[in-house]
């Protein structure tokens, strides 16, 4: 036991890697600051219950929110709200925006860069790429960059940010891109999420493509047990017992052995 606690003194954890935000508008970041998406949920979430009255919580799987992939994947990485009201007026063969300062200032992206070339259904149903001129800007750490993505569960029906990498440890800029569903005079109000930003580590993989064989058939079977053999809570339990481990993984289970008398 000893030795074990030797050697976790000496394995130092990583540090963990800092992400740093930073307006060019001064007090922006105190009246409309990015937010940590765990802080952003959307309100017909919150309102989704676990189980419904048809359901039986010991042996049915609920609903959504039970799903082990949807609750953590809108909890990832930050948002960036709609840092002013903003008044649209789109027509077919112009557009007007106006804001409440001349520091938030919009501009766009014209039909030929990208609208005409949409497959036809989606064409159909947008007026134009608006482009902000985002006053926020982010560092990452050496190797790290931000998948730029739309708030997907909020389901905004006049725009969706569009999605996109960039390299944020050498440019800091994230002016997003807009795609407009409607035509019309409109505004969009200050504080509605605008896109969804998650770090992530640039590093080149392998991959292969597998039939079924001894070795991905265990995989599949202890990640099977691991939640089918709980009522509930299976996956969850499984990754906190990952978390614990220092490696990474899931620490190896052993029996002691019992000394004869």
């Amino acid at each position: 036991m000893k030795i074990v606690k030797k050697l976790f003194n000496i394995i130092k954890r990583p540090e963990k890697p800092k992400i740093t935000w930073w307006s060019v508008v001064d007090g922006l970041e105190k009246v409309v600051p990015i937010l940590p998406a765990k802080e952003v949920i959307p309100d017909w979430w919150k309102r989704v219950e676990r189980f419904t009255e048809s359901m039986d919580p010991l042996m049915g799987k609920g609903t959504v929110k039970n799903c082990p992939s949807f609750p953590e994947f809108i909890t990832q990485g930050f948002v960036v709200p709609l840092w002013c009201d903003l008044h649209l007026q789109i027509e077919h063969d112009s557009f007007k925006w106006n804001t409440p300062h001349r520091d938030f200032t919009f501009d766009s992206h014209g039909d030929i860069q990208f609208k005409d070339f949409l497959p036809k259904h989606v064409k159909d149903n947008s007026s134009m790429v608006l482009k902000p001129n985002c006053p926020w800007r982010v560092k990452t750490p050496p190797g790290w960059g931000l998948y730029q993505l739309p708030v997907f569960y909020e389901f905004n029906p006049v725009f969706e940010t569009m999605p996109g990498i960039i390299w944020t440890d050498i440019h800091h800029e994230i002016n997003q891109q807009m795609l407009i569903k409607r035509y019309g005079t409109f505004t969009l109000k200050r504080g509605i999420p605008l896109a969804t930003y998650i770090p992530y580590k640039r590093e080149k993989y392998d991959y292969e493509i597998q039939g079924p064989n001894s070795e991905n058939a265990k995989w599949s079977n202890e990640s099977f047990l691991h939640v089918r053999t709980k009522f509930k809570g299976g996956y969850k339990l499984h990754q906190a017992e990952v978390k614990k481990c220092p490696f990474g993984h899931a620490p190896e289970k052993t029996s002691k052995k019992r000394k004869k008398k």
